[in-house]
């Protein structure tokens, strides 16, 4: 929108392109092939891309990368070319993560309907104001959440840093575990505790290493394990510690610290290996690259990150 007009034109990226979370292709843009445009980044203008030749941006506005990290090396079965079997192993992988979900809600659904209704047609009305919530929290809020506790430690037990192509068990198992936290736990649950006491005990729960008296308005977390925040850190609205990405079809996971009394602003993301230091302030829609280490008492913005 703009002007008070709506303006839809032809976008197209070409093949072997990655596009980052959060990242803005524009309208009637042509991303060419074997590029990457990184998380919370928008593609450098049509003008600048034809006089350079870089495949690799980063920012807002956007500037070339030189050189990024090498991936481990992974045979084409496992990025780009699985064998048949594997494409099915995968099919059926994918399937499960998606049904399980749904049924899981259904199942809660029904459970909680059919217990609430007979609280709301056989109760005085302050009784139903005082059961209704621990009828809500019984049957859809707390089996919704601890679905996914369960589903995590089965599965992974405890996440590790790591490099994984994406048509591997491994890779999968994680994708499973974040696409039934994001269904289930995020919108019956946790969504409602942002901001109270209730969400750090409940990421403890899962794995994330929380000390005292944090602050968090967000659920953006993936690899519980991978999370360490200090004593009175802020994490504001959406804000997410991004312990994973995907990076020529590999999956990289690594660590996140926030040290104590840091304040992460809304929309900010911050990439793995990446250590905050104490004391540090990062505005809002800031992108902290991994592998930073941002020195105590110092203020942030921008993406990437400079000072501000």
């Amino acid at each position: 929108m703009r002007g008070q007009q709506l303006i839809l034109d032809y976008t197209e990226i070409d093949n072997n392109s990655f596009v980052g979370n959060s990242a803005l292709i524009p309208q009637g843009y042509h991303l060419p092939g074997n590029m990457l445009i990184g998380v919370l980044s928008i593609p450098p203008e049509p003008a600048e891309l034809e006089k350079n030749q870089a495949k690799d941006w980063f920012g807002s506005p956007a500037i070339a990368l030189p050189r990024r990290q090498e991936s481990n090396p992974f045979s084409a079965e496992l990025t780009s070319n699985p064998s048949t079997l594997r494409f099915i192993a995968r099919a059926i992988v994918e399937f499960i993560r998606i049904i399980l979900p749904e049924t899981a809600i259904i199942i809660f659904s029904i459970l909680f309907i059919a217990y609430a209704h007979d609280l709301v047609t056989q109760y005085p009305w302050y009784k139903i104001l005082l059961y209704f919530p621990l009828y809500y929290l019984g049957f859809m809020g707390l089996p919704a959440f601890f679905t996914t506790v369960i589903l995590k430690y089965v599965l992974v037990w405890k996440f590790k840093a790591k490099q994984r192509p994406m048509w591997t068990w491994s890779v999968w198992r994680s994708e499973a575990i974040t696409t039934t936290y994001e269904a289930l736990s995020i919108p019956f649950l946790l969504d409602y505790m942002r901001g109270t006491p209730w969400l750090p005990i409940a990421m403890r729960i899962l794995g994330v290493k929380v000390c005292k008296r944090v602050w968090m308005n967000t659920t953006d977390i993936t690899e519980f394990d991978m999370v360490s925040l200090g004593d009175d850190v802020a994490l504001n609205e959406d804000c997410g510690p991004q312990t994973h990405l995907f990076e020529d079809r590999v999956m990289k996971v690594g660590t996140v610290k926030v040290g104590s009394r840091s304040s992460v602003g809304a929309g900010t993301i911050i990439l793995y290996d990446t250590e905050i230091g104490t004391d540090c302030k990062i505005e809002a829609l800031s992108l902290v690259m991994k592998g930073e280490r941002l020195a105590p008492g110092t203020d942030w913005t921008g993406s990437p990150v400079q000072p501000a």
